[in-house]
């Protein structure tokens, strides 16, 4: 038995040391395979760099810049914060660049961020939307030159007014002025204008040629167009029925207008929405709208979902912001105004409804942007358009006459 025990001792010791050296050796390939991927991932990061096109640049407000067109050039994968610079505000910003590049077959993934700053300036001048010039002012009466004037700017939602010269309200005759409007970012429009003080403001007198709407329907005819009309309370009650047999197709019909995020529902709405229908008319809505913030047109657009309740009319709900001749006093800029748009359309989406914007051809070439993105209810009065821009309604005149009117509806052709 002893024999046997001394054997025994020397053999255990034998593997004991040789598992130590395989712990050894294995702890030690570990060491290095952790040095090797540690050196692996430094030098793989260490060796990721970016280049910038420009290393301060100066970008418009509102404008649209690819965060990729500011890589000069790259060592590895870059991915940057957001696809676009923001141009929404004014000043000095920073987009995030990360640039990766696996190693040791994608098990590492070492990457480094690089940042681009930029600022957004603003080099556009204010808009003169109405130049007020040959402006009859009574004579005794208040007067303020921004009755009589129209301005706003792209990024700036109270640009500065000054006028030169002097208004004698209470002597008759022409006095002329020189207006300046500037922006926070020092850009400024100006223009001449003359007020004339007199003892009386010209009556308006109406001598617009009225239209039929069967000549309107026969002399632009054509495939792939429909002819309609658009009614509010200003046509009274309207006889759909008698309209229809005349050869209308479609009705734009005002639900009614809103200010402050509380809509009016127009008086007729409910019997036009209702009988317009029945008398097998496609239908249209439009809402004219006075908000000037983003909760408030939100809350127009809720209010028009509850108002529909899951009722759809076969036509887009239409945004109708036309006060363009007081546009100052809304306090808000030209870009303001698109958001709103695109806000109103946003909400309507979600509520199940298609969404279209209403424009003469002057906002919509000066004001609206992203025209083309949704459809567009063109209102130039001429004997053909010349709008440049895509649109689904070409509301022709304000002055046509159809049967079961009894006095002046706008007439409207309709593209599929």
């Amino acid at each position: 038995m002893r024999a046997t025990e001394h054997r025994t001792q020397p053999d255990k010791r034998k593997q004991h040391g040789r598992l130590r050296i395989l712990l050894i050796l294995i702890f030690l390939l570990a060491a290095a395979c952790a040095a090797l991927t540690a050196y692996s991932y430094k030098s793989a990061k260490d060796s990721l760099s970016l280049n910038f096109t420009d290393t301060d640049p100066a970008v418009e407000f509102g404008g649209e810049y690819r965060a990729s067109a500011f890589i000069a050039d790259a060592v590895g994968e870059v991915s940057s914060q957001a696809k676009f610079l923001d141009t929404d505000t004014l000043g000095e910003k920073e987009l995030t660049y990360t640039v990766t590049a696996p190693v040791l077959g994608g098990l590492l993934n070492p990457e480094k961020d690089f940042t681009l700053s930029y600022t957004v300036t603003d080099t556009v001048p204010p808009l003169k939307i109405w130049s007020g010039s040959g402006s009859v002012v009574q004579r005794g009466t208040e007067f303020n030159i921004s009755d009589y004037i129209a301005y706003g700017d792209n990024a700036d939602p109270q640009p500065k007014l000054k006028a030169e010269g002097e208004v004698d309200i209470n002597t008759n005759g022409t006095y002329p002025l020189h207006i300046t409007v500037t922006d926070a970012s020092g850009n400024s429009v100006d223009w001449d204008m003359t007020i004339e003080v007199a003892d009386s403001v010209p009556a308006y007198t109406d001598d617009a040629e009225r239209i039929q709407f069967t000549d309107f329907r026969s002399k632009n005819a054509g495939s792939g167009r429909s002819f309609g009309i658009d009614v509010s309370s200003w046509q009274d009650d309207v006889d759909f029925e008698a309209a229809a047999a005349a050869g209308c197709e479609f009705v734009m019909i005002r639900i009614g207008y809103s200010s402050g995020g509380e809509v009016t529902v127009d008086s007729k709405f409910d019997q036009n929405w209702e009988r317009a229908r029945a008398a097998g008319l496609k239908t249209g809505l439009y809402l004219y709208s006075y908000d000037n913030n983003e909760e408030d047109v939100r809350a127009s657009a809720d209010w028009i979902i509850e108002k529909l309740s899951g009722e759809k009319p076969d036509l887009p709900v239409v945004f109708d912001w036309e006060d363009f001749g007081r546009f100052q006093t809304y306090k808000m800029s030209l870009t303001d105004l698109n958001r709103l748009y695109d806000v109103f359309a946003d909400e309507l989406a979600a509520g199940g409804y298609d969404c279209m914007l209403y424009g003469s051809k002057n906002y919509l070439e000066k004001i609206w942007t992203d025209t083309d993105i949704r459809p567009v209810w063109l209102a130039q009065y001429a004997e053909k358009p010349d709008y440049k821009g895509p649109y689904r309604i070409w509301q022709a005149c304000s002055t046509g006459r159809i049967a079961g009117i009894s006095g002046d509806v706008d007439l409207d052709i309709m593209y599929e």
